[in-house]
This record gives structure tokens, sequence and C-alpha cells, in this order.
């Protein structure tokens, strides 16, 4: 694709506070822009958005709804890398890349995704610095998710993976109640969950009751309530 570095370095990180992982989620304004230019698609749980081994036609911006990134390898297995919420985008990588999706996206719930064409992406992302300086952290934080899981993976027990696992859903899949517990809806199946923290369903079985167990979490199907999170934390913060 044609460069779509911003003309200007006003926005980038020399000139501007550094991102998070939450502050370069795209945000209200931003996605009105987007909309703008483009017809929003509905996709419905379940679904799938594009499949590993496709050519990428766009970058996808997700405006709702959150979305499970899979990898298949040998055998016709997939595993889950990540999750996308609203804001994120999908296919960065492969648009920047070999021009082929590398992973495959399915929808965990009713989501409402934008497509934007290589060539509109260019001029939204030269017209706004800031926005490109975003899609460019994206792409950063993601490499760095990947570098830390392989190292949790190695260093980490598997109830100290899933203790990280629901912190980073605490987020955007939990709420604190009236009592001050913090309750979770996971988005994923329990073999999802497995995927994700790289042990077997089975393993993940034993480290769910060992943390309920010892008081950290109760699990009730697909909901978490968690009664003190300083509990939660010291499971992945313990040496």
């Amino acid at each position: 694709m044609n460069d779509c570095s911003p003309a200007s370095s006003k926005g980038l990180a020399s000139e501007s506070a550094p991102l998070s992982p939450d502050s370069c989620v795209l945000d209200n304004a931003e996605m009105e822009t987007i909309l703008s230019s483009q017809t929003p698609r509905t996709i419905r749980a379940g679904e799938t958005i594009f499949v590993q081994g496709e050519a990428i036609s766009g970058m996808l911006c997700i405006a709702e709804g959150t979305v499970a990134i899979h990898r298949s390898h040998n055998k016709g297995q997939s595993s889950l890398l990540r999750l996308r919420d609203s804001g994120s985008t999908l296919g960065l990588d492969a648009l920047f890349g070999s021009g082929i999706h590398t992973t495959s996206a399915v929808a965990l719930t009713n989501c409402t995704v934008i497509e934007i064409e290589p060539s509109k992406l260019c001029n939204l992302t030269s017209s706004s610095p800031e926005l490109f300086r975003k899609l460019m952290a994206q792409l950063a934080f993601a490499l760095q998710d990947s570098d830390e899981a392989r190292v949790n993976s190695v260093h980490l027990q598997v109830r100290a993976r899933l203790a990280a696992l629901l912190l980073a859903l605490r987020d955007r899949h939990g709420k604190v109640d009236e009592s001050g517990n913090l309750r979770i809806k996971l988005p994923l199946s329990r073999r999802d969950m497995a995927s994700a923290i790289g042990t077997r369903p089975e393993s993940l079985s034993r480290a769910i009751r060992a943390l309920e167990n010892d008081d950290v979490a109760q699990f009730s199907g697909k909901h978490v309530l968690v009664q003190d999170l300083d509990d939660l934390l010291d499971e992945v913060e313990s040496p």
C-alpha cells in the first residue's frame, strides 16, 4: 500500500505524552470520522469476520462488541491469541505486512464493524497524525502482548496466568457491585480460556478449583465473583 504516514511529525511520541494500551483505543470523535466515510456492518455473535489465509481488503474498526483472534496450526487446531473490543482495529498487521490474514477473527458478541479500504485509510491518517499514532501504537502493544504471553507461559503457574487473564478482562467485561465485589462476565468459553493462557482445559479446571478453594475468585458458568481485588493481584505478583 502507499505511504500512509502523516506529512507532519505532529502528534508523534517525541511531541506527545506516551500512549498506553487504553489510550490508543480510538475515541468517539475518531470513530465518528471513520463512520462518516464508511457504512458499518453488523456481525452476529459466532460469525467469522475473516479467515486465516485470506487476502486482506482493508482495516476493520470495531465500533461495538468483542472479537476473538485465533491462529490455526497443526492438525486443524487453533489457539486464541487475544480479544479485541470496541475502539480496536483488526488486520493492521496484514495490511502493513504480507497482505494476507495470519489469523482468523470471530465475533464473540453482536458486533458493529467498519471496513476501511487502504486508500481511504491513507487519506485519514495523512490528515490526522494522532489517528496514525494510535494505529501504530495498537500494532506495538499487540507485539508486546505476544511477548508477555510467551514469558508468562514459561514463568507463571497456570493459576497465575488465569488470574492475569481475569485482570485483563475486568476493564471491558467487569463491574463493581454495591458491595464492592468485582463481577466479571466472561466472553469466552472454558476451552478458549485455556487456549488464551496456553494450557489444557483440564489444567484450567484445576486452576479454577484452586482459586475457589483459596477464596480468590468464585466461578459460576460465565460469571466470576472476586471479593478482594488484591488477592487476584497477588496471584500474578507473587514470586
